[in-house]
């Protein structure tokens, strides 16, 4: 549920872009997009689907949508309101050729890809490989086996679209207004306590760049429809994995805390997978929603190298398994712009403080402070989230940054979406006593090569770690 759907002083989340701090402001482009020209929205009286199936720009993507008939129908719905991010042909990778390899080789094990209890549980592949897989289809004499295929491929085609789609129409202005949004896929095994999976939006205006996820460019913007808006994309978007999973994809970020969430068997905590059962069952094990303020491996080398040292020997797991456990907070997903509480929403919007920061240079269009419990019993964490309009003089429509900080450290990249949750990045170990050093950016600390937070880690923190 949007904040401000709650709170009438909370309005709208940020935008992110990498690798920048998360407080830098950061600008919609649509203004300056315009005047070179890059897309020019014009009115249309023909659907998505009509205008994309009159595009032989897209004519790959149309026969993957073709083999879907509940995606063929809302495209083509003139009652629809709808967003739709289309990639291109050129963004849909060719067969390669097999150089003597059996083809059998690179066919999908449908057996395993269709869905059963009739549910999307997993989604392996991204859309470039169905697409492929649709057009081998062609060239198969039509067979039990082929309608399987045409079967299992829908399924699985029909949910990674859902993730393309928005249920709402919003041009690329419209767009860059919040953080995240939740789009069509929801899924039926627990993941994000069966809330839409959402996607995030971050523009840049040095590059003049609109991101979705953070790797996927949009390349043409706000093509009009009667039933919405197409903003077309270099490549697919690939709904997220888990929270442990994502930062598996960044090793050069992450391997320090992936390694040690694993030595400490917390992996439970920020993962969510299934496991296979009798008679074909699938469950799943894990957890369906957390949010996880993911320290960087810089945050581990700043530590004191004794402590480091430390943390990662036999002696020091219990202290390395609290202190991760004061970064998840269980059972609530938080971005900056969405906030739902799998146990008890009320309960949290009651804990809420309104308030601006006291060293911002203006009053925010809005401010907020949470105290968010965590997987660390009797241990919580404090949020500030704010929004500002931003006062640089640049064509186009009003500026917007917000600032996120936990335990007054600045909070960046932020609002990356999870299959169960939302990610946030520190470049700070926190401090689990909770005392922070609320100048302590001010001295310039962030940027020194020792954390102050921990110098005086031996007095407290080998006593603490073994306290129940």
């Amino acid at each position: 549920m949007r904040i401000h759907n709650l709170v009438p002083i909370l309005c709208v989340g940020g935008a992110y872009a990498l690798p920048t701090l998360s407080w830098l402001p950061q600008f919609p482009v649509e203004g300056l997009v315009r005047c070179w020209g890059i897309f020019a929205p014009l009115s249309e009286d023909r659907t998505i689907y009509q205008v994309l199936k009159d595009d032989e720009r897209y004519s790959r993507l149309v026969k993957a949508i073709n083999l879907s008939d509940g995606v063929t129908d809302l495209l083509d719905d003139p009652a629809a309101s709808i967003t739709f991010f289309a990639v291109p042909n050129t963004g849909i990778p060719h067969r390669q050729p097999s150089h003597g390899d059996d083809d059998d080789n690179h066919q999908l094990d449908f057996a395993s890809l269709a869905p059963k209890h009739g549910d999307e549980r997993d989604i392996a592949y991204d859309l470039g490989r169905l697409v492929l897989q649709v057009e081998e289809l062609d060239n198969i004499p039509e067979s039990r086996d082929k309608d399987h295929r045409k079967e299992a491929l829908g399924r699985i085609i029909r949910a990674i679209l859902a993730y393309h789609i928005l249920p709402e129409k919003l041009d690329s202005t419209a767009l860059v207004q919040n953080s995240t949004y939740a789009t069509n896929l929801t899924l039926n095994d627990g993941s994000m306590d069966y809330q839409p999976l959402r996607l995030s939006v971050q523009s840049t205006i040095v590059p003049p760049r609109l991101r979705i996820n953070t790797v996927v460019d949009v390349i043409k913007r706000d093509t009009e429809a009667s039933n919405g808006v197409i903003h077309s994309i270099n490549i697919p978007l690939l709904p997220p994995p888990s929270l442990f999973s994502e930062m598996f994809a960044f090793p050069e970020v992450f391997s320090y805390v992936t390694s040690a969430i694993q030595r400490v068997g917390l992996t439970g905590a920020v993962d969510y997978w299934r496991i296979p059962g009798k008679d074909c069952h699938i469950s799943f094990v894990g957890a369906e929603i957390a949010t996880f303020f993911a320290p960087t491996s810089g945050a581990f080398q700043r530590l004191p190298k004794k402590l480091r040292f430390f943390l990662f020997s036999p002696f020091g797991a219990k202290a390395l398994r609290k202190l991760l456990e004061y970064h998840v907070v269980p059972q609530l997903v938080l971005h900056t712009d969405y906030v739902h509480n799998a146990t008890s929403y009320t309960a949290f919007i009651d804990d809420q403080e309104a308030g601006v920061f006291v060293d911002s240079p203006s009053n925010p269009l809005y401010a907020y402070n949470l105290t968010l419990p965590t997987l660390l019993e009797n241990h919580s964490l404090n949020v500030q989230v704010a929004r500002y309009k931003a006062k640089i003089p640049l064509p186009g429509p009003a500026r917007y940054f917000t600032r996120f900080v936990v335990n007054g450290h600045d909070v960046g990249p932020y609002d990356i979406p999870a299959r169960n949750g939302a990610l946030h990045v520190i470049t700070n170990l926190l401090d689990p006593r909770g005392h922070h050093k609320e100048n302590h950016k001010h001295r310039g600390h962030e940027h020194e090569s020792v954390d102050v937070d921990w110098e005086d880690w031996e007095e407290w923190l080998p006593q603490w770690a073994m306290q129940d």
